[in-house]
């Protein structure tokens, strides 16, 4: 899923320090080629659902 969703089911949660910034960027920064493979829109919600409640 992106940060952007998971910043809209975390919301201010104290617990995750979200913030806008791609993990593409990030690894294109390191010290090795990292392939990220999605997001897979099929199966965000599937993924979302583990989040649900937690963050309240």
């Amino acid at each position: 899923m992106t940060e952007k969703r998971l910043l809209e089911l975390t919301g201010d949660a104290e617990q995750n320090s979200t913030f806008d910034l791609p993990c593409r960027e990030v690894l294109a920064r390191g010290q090795k080629d990292i392939v990220v493979l999605g997001p897979f829109t099929e199966i965000e919600d599937e993924v979302a659902a583990v989040h649900q409640g937690y963050w309240d």
